[in-house]
């Protein structure tokens, strides 16, 4: 420990302070002096650099712009989608109540059968006035489905057998059903 003393008491710690402010200056002062001289030249952007940079940002803002247009465009057929499940329980509804008055040989079983067509050939249209709207497999679906269902309007509206009725009921269940699929995986 007498070591440690003896060297704290030959260290003059004013001196030390003083040799490493003006070294701390120095140094200062030499980047000052070096960071203040003139540069030539003129200034102008770098035609590469500039170049490269729009092409860049062309890129990226070409690449939002899809991006944004493909999220409008499946929100679009998801909503599409949604209406379809609507227009196809109602079509589906006077369709079962058509076949509940044949199976059960009520007396408006005619009045049934002109509802049924009815509303099978106005789920056909709609189906077709949103067909272009989608992406080309949905779109084939809902052009299926929609020539379906006028093929079930004319069955439903001729003497038929319980046979073409449940082909042409299957069909269009089959269909609905690929639909209601692909719709998913929107």
């Amino acid at each position: 420990m007498k070591g440690w003393e003896k060297i704290n008491k030959e260290i003059n710690y004013g001196r030390v302070g003083a040799w490493v402010s003006v070294g701390s200056i120095a140094v200062g002062l030499s980047v000052i002096v070096g960071c203040s001289a003139a540069v030539t030249g003129s200034a102008v952007p770098n035609e590469a650099h500039v170049a490269a940079y729009q092409s860049e940002v062309s890129v990226s803002m070409a690449a939002a712009s899809s991006s944004k247009a493909a999220a409008d465009a499946a929100e679009a057929a998801f909503a599409i989608c949604e209406e379809a499940v609507s227009r196809s329980k109602n079509d589906v509804v006077a369709f079962n109540a058509y076949v509940d008055a044949g199976n059960h040989g009520e007396t408006d079983l005619r009045a049934e059968a002109s509802a049924a067509a009815s509303s099978a050939r106005d789920t056909a249209s709609w189906f077709d006035s949103v067909a272009s709207e989608l992406p080309a497999q949905l779109s084939g679906l809902f052009d299926e489905l929609a020539a379906n269902l006028r093929s079930s309007a004319v069955v439903i509206e001729s003497d038929h057998s319980a046979d073409e009725i449940n082909s042409i009921s299957d069909t269009s269940n089959s269909i609905r059903k690929s639909i209601f699929d692909e719709c998913g995986s929107l």
